[in-house]
């Protein structure tokens, strides 16, 4: 699998037409920096394409992965003279098989990837990415460089996510759309970015199972190691049949992948937004030790709203010891509350959220910030004040500030100093409980592991 994401030579077998896939996945490689042999491959064409020559013929080229976007009925014979040759890698972005009923087709691909021992992605795929050599054979945008790898039943939806991801400056370690899946698969993917070391999360979209023992066995292997979180599309009956014809999968009752999932220990999300929400989070904190949350505010309303959120997710806001509460009164204005939610009131200042989060800390496993300012406060001073307190209290902080303008600056400095910042307290909340989720699951595993 290796060689996948990192080859010494590509060729491209597609249209080079301006607009057409060819012409996008060359472009992508070329202004990507990737820095391996690139040969476009397009029969009865020649010139170049971004400075890079254009091939009629492919015979005495080496080729160590090829990337296919041609019709359908020409790649079986395609397939079979990249075999002769020795490429032993393929990505086939064509689509027209097994999610249009053309079972037959992609049976063939499947024995000649057999035959010549390829591994193949695809068919009816958006490509791949690796941003740790600058790899972009995808027709999707270019990928930030970052930490989660990204696994995608739908190229489509993956390429929504990329364009997401840069909104948010959110980067990946790699990409993979594997469409029909008719070799490799998402137990392959997610047993190789166990092992990769620049991929700290793995992120899968999915839409049904073909070997469902064997998904879960390597997910096992794999959780104790990293954090998988997975959005399971089909939920609804329309929505089962609407995979179907998507991809050609068989999305499956729903509830037997809600149980298996929970006893495998992936993260289930709703969709892409929850599913940004945590992965930013699990790139900073892959553990909360246990459920006890602290939220410190300046704003009453939000805080409530958090509050109800975690209680309903099973996390506990406990009030504080006695000890704890005769600590902040010598600390605090009257008037300030002493109980959980810790409200600042409009002492809300940078000193006052470092002074309780610091006594707070070793009565709580994980604390919310909430910050609201008014249009004269400078939310900036607040977020670097957390910022730096959180390096000393070694328990995570969550931020909820909000919103908008007022706050645009200091979530940038939230995010250098590794806290993420949500829109709401109710977001901060979700992610807390799949992280302590996970962090139960380890736990779990640990005595298992000491019990064998």
């Amino acid at each position: 699998m290796k060689n996948i994401f990192y080859p010494s030579s590509v060729a491209v077998f597609a249209s080079m037409k301006e607009g057409k896939t060819g012409y996008e996945i060359v472009k992508n490689m070329v202004e990507g920096g990737f820095e391996g042999a690139i040969y476009p491959i397009s029969p009865g064409s020649t010139g170049e394409i971004f400075q890079v020559k254009i091939y009629s013929d492919y015979r005495d080229l080496e080729i160590d992965l090829a990337i296919i976007a041609i019709p359908g009925q020409y790649i079986p014979p395609l397939l079979e003279d990249l075999g002769k040759k020795g490429t032993k890698r393929i990505v086939v972005i064509s689509a027209g098989f097994s999610e249009v009923g053309n079972i037959a087709e992609e049976k063939k691909i499947k024995r000649i990837a057999e035959k010549y021992k390829m591994r193949i992605i695809g068919p009816n795929c958006a490509g791949i990415m690796n941003t740790e050599n600058n790899f972009f054979a995808s027709i999707e945008v270019r990928a930030l460089p970052g930490h989660t790898a990204f696994i995608t039943q739908s190229g489509a939806l993956g390429g929504a996510v990329l364009m997401m991801a840069e909104e948010l400056n959110f980067g990946f370690s790699k990409f993979v759309s594997f469409g029909n899946r008719c070799d490799v698969d998402e137990i392959d993917l997610i047993a190789y970015f166990k092992n990769d070391p620049q991929t700290k999360v793995i992120a899968l979209y999915m839409e049904g199972l073909i070997k469902g023992r064997e998904f879960l066995y390597q997910v096992g292997k794999t959780v104790s190691t990293k954090p998988i979180v997975a959005i399971k599309a089909g939920r609804s009956k329309a929505g089962m049949r609407a995979t179907s014809s998507h991809t050609g999968s068989l999305a499956g009752e729903d509830q037997i992948y809600e149980t298996a999932f929970h006893q495998a220990g992936i993260l289930r999300v709703e969709g892409v937004e929850e599913m940004f929400d945590l992965c930013r989070a699990l790139n900073y904190y892959t553990k909360i030790e246990g459920n006890r949350i602290g939220i410190i505010t300046n704003s009453g309303g939000p805080a409530v709203l958090a509050v109800d959120k975690l209680e309903e997710l099973g996390l506990i806001v406990t009030e504080p010891s006695a000890v704890l509460r005769n600590n902040l009164k010598k600390i605090l204005p009257p008037h300030v509350s002493l109980g959980n939610p810790f409200d600042l009131l409009a002492y809300g200042e940078a000193d006052n959220f470092c002074q309780v989060s610091k006594k707070i800390a070793p009565e709580y496993d994980a604390i919310i910030a909430i910050f609201v300012p008014t249009s004269f406060m400078d939310s900036t001073v607040i977020a670097t004040a957390l910022g730096k307190i959180k390096e000393e209290i070694k328990i995570p902080i969550f931020a909820n500030f909000m919103a908008g303008r007022l706050v645009k600056e200091a979530i940038a400095i939230l995010e250098h100093y590794g806290i993420p910042n949500y829109n709401t307290g109710e977001r901060c909340a979700k992610v807390i409980q799949k992280i302590y989720q996970y962090t139960m699951k380890l736990k779990k595993l640990d005595n298992e592991n000491k019990i064998n």
